[in-house]
């Protein structure tokens, strides 16, 4: 079965790692979207979703490299000719996957490391994999005492599994404690500078932090929005039916607030109170 995967790992090198480089599948939607459409006569809307930027799949490219990790662990016991051609393909993957996030993908979005310690637990079970099957091979020969000693390794790596992940993965999910004690140094700090004469007494941080809250934190964010502006039909350039609907809809919102009770209300019990 050796044989099967080495040529697996061969055409992933030669010709996976290429296509990844050539990116045939944002290639082939770009000559679609420009054979069948005219930059002229489409929205800037429509000419930011031709022209988006392409992020990195992870849920793709992730287990393409774990899948080799653990088949170079599993069978480098059995025939260690498969390790030349593993460090073959990471070898390659570095250039191509370096070349592409720093120049090529954007990030559309931060998960703050979230993926890593997944990746780092595939990796580990494909080293118990190896382990195993090392074990199993030494008594495929007739021999006892060689995976006897050899049995702790698999159980050390599980248990090393499980203390990354506890230590490591688990904290990371939450703010340390040093930095929630440095946080709360810095808001007392600063509400100690903030000496408020009229009361003649000192703000701590909690109340800091209760005058900056906002009715607005739970809101849903289109609650929250502010009410939408035309934009021009190409950046950068004005557009003066743009600019003659933006000046149509300001004289509305004028003239709705003006004519809305609760805003008269409103300013008149404001004018009160000062």
């Amino acid at each position: 079965m050796v044989g099967y995967f080495i040529a697996l790992l061969v055409t992933k090198t030669l010709a996976g790692l290429p296509i990844v480089f050539v990116r045939i599948g944002a290639l082939s939607r770009m000559l679609l979207l420009r054979s069948i459409s005219s930059n002229k006569k489409l929205t800037q809307r429509e000419l930011d979703e031709i022209y988006r930027p392409e992020n990195v799949q992870y849920g793709w490219e992730f287990p393409s490299q774990l899948l080799v990790i653990v088949i170079v662990f599993t069978y480098a016991i059995i025939s260690p000719v498969i390790l030349p051609v593993g460090v073959l393909f990471f070898g390659g993957s570095l250039v191509v996957y370096k070349k592409q996030v720093l120049y090529v993908y954007q990030p559309v979005y931060e998960s703050g490391g979230a993926m890593f310690p997944s990746a780092l637990q595939r990796s580990l079970f494909g080293l118990v994999c190896g382990q195993l099957t090392l074990i199993g091979y030494l008594l495929t020969r007739g021999l006892f005492w060689q995976p006897f000693s050899l049995l702790p390794l698999p159980i050390f790596t599980v248990w090393g599994m499980r203390y990354f992940d506890m230590h490591f993965a688990e904290p990371s999910k939450r703010l340390s404690l040093e930095r929630a004690r440095e946080y709360d140094r810095v808001s007392d700090i600063r509400a100690k500078s903030n000496y408020n004469r009229d009361e003649g007494n000192q703000r701590n941080g909690d109340e800091v932090r209760r005058s900056q809250f906002t009715k607005d934190s739970y809101r849903q964010p289109v609650l929250t929005q502010d009410a939408m502006v035309p934009k021009n039909y190409r950046r950068g350039q004005n557009d003066p039916l743009t600019l003659e609907c933006r000046q149509k809809l300001k004289e509305l919102q004028h003239y709705s607030l003006m004519e809305d009770p609760t805003i008269e209300e409103d300013t008149e019990a404001q004018t009160n109170e000062n």
